[in-house]
């Protein structure tokens, strides 16, 4: 008997159920709030610092809009909320609702189930319109308990070390190739874009790191040395992108939705007073030492260190 091996060869959900297109976009209008004085929002991605996670004050509202004409019955339908932590592969039923009943307006997730998927720092919180029952199976509808018609889900995890750029590994061959010493430990390349809106797809710096040293820097067994590693590297990169992109950014005030905005606002949280004059300034010292002490101060894992 032969084996046979399976391939993901799709990156997205697929939905067959076209007997029931009509519900698809019923939770599009879902909200969420992270913190106890924060607005709620529609977006779907949302980095939390994990000196951050604590103060993690989770609501949901589902905001659920059915059509005029439904395809099926309400009474086989429920509003499901769920926290997902991806690593562990660990799901919790926050709380369902029969969508012929009142569905509450705001739902919270408690500190108790984000303590049970290890901390609010990578999570998925998911609002979904699922099958209540077991029904007979028919062509292009739902019939398993369970089966979501529509959801929306909310990302909450930590910065990366390169949220907007890519970090190609290279060998001492592969750097010697592009002309650098065979042990060099980084390099950036600066593309552009520091200053303009965020655009899908598209990356500001590439940065190259020795493939030696990225691979201890992801050996999970590693974790407690590469942190602070990947800390002071960050912040080296971080000032690079700056220094070469500053004739972008000879403007009275950041550009929304840009990096650095986002930079900006960053910052912010550890110096309130850092404003955008007080940046340019900073930029404009040989080395950027303050800035790059910023930027150390930001980093959780370096804080600990020296904190004890």
């Amino acid at each position: 008997m032969s084996n046979i091996t399976w391939r993901k060869s799709a990156t997205k959900d697929v939905r067959p159920f076209f007997g029931a297109a009509t519900l698809e976009s019923s939770v599009d209008l879902a909200e969420i709030r992270l913190y106890e004085d924060g607005a709620f929002m529609a977006d779907t991605a949302h980095a939390v610092e994990p000196s951050e996670s604590q103060l993690l004050d989770i609501v949901v509202r589902p905001n659920l809009a059915l059509p005029a004409e439904m395809p099926m019955a309400k009474g086989d339908l429920v509003l499901a909320v769920t926290a997902v932590q991806p690593f562990m592969k660990k799901t919790i039923v926050v709380e369902t609702h029969k969508v012929t009943s009142k569905i509450p307006d705001e739902i919270a997730i408690g500190s108790d189930i984000i303590d049970k998927l290890g901390g609010g720092s990578n999570i998925t919180i998911e609002v979904a319109l699922c099958l209540g029952k077991q029904l007979a199976k028919k062509p292009g509808s739902p019939f398993l308990l369970g089966h979501w018609l529509s959801k929306k889900s909310f990302a909450i995890k930590q910065p990366k070390l390169a949220e907007d750029f890519p970090i190609q590994p290279m060998t001492d061959e592969e750097w010697k190739q592009i002309g650098y010493p065979a042990k060099t430990l980084y390099s950036v390349h600066y593309i552009g874009g520091f200053n303009d809106p965020v655009a899908k797809d598209s990356n500001l710096a590439k940065v190259r790191i020795h493939a030696d040293v990225h691979k201890k820097l992801t050996l999970e067994s590693a974790q407690r040395l590469a942190k602070p590693m990947m800390a002071s590297l960050a912040a080296e990169i971080t000032g690079h992108i700056i220094s070469a992109s500053q004739s972008e950014w000879d403007v009275d005030e950041a550009t929304p939705n840009s990096p650095l905005s986002a930079f900006l606002k960053r910052i912010a949280r550890i110096d309130p007073a850092f404003t955008f004059e007080k940046f340019k300034d900073c930029a404009k010292e040989p080395g950027m030492p303050r800035l790059k002490a910023l930027l150390h101060a930001d980093q959780q894992s370096v804080r600990s260190i020296a904190e004890g």
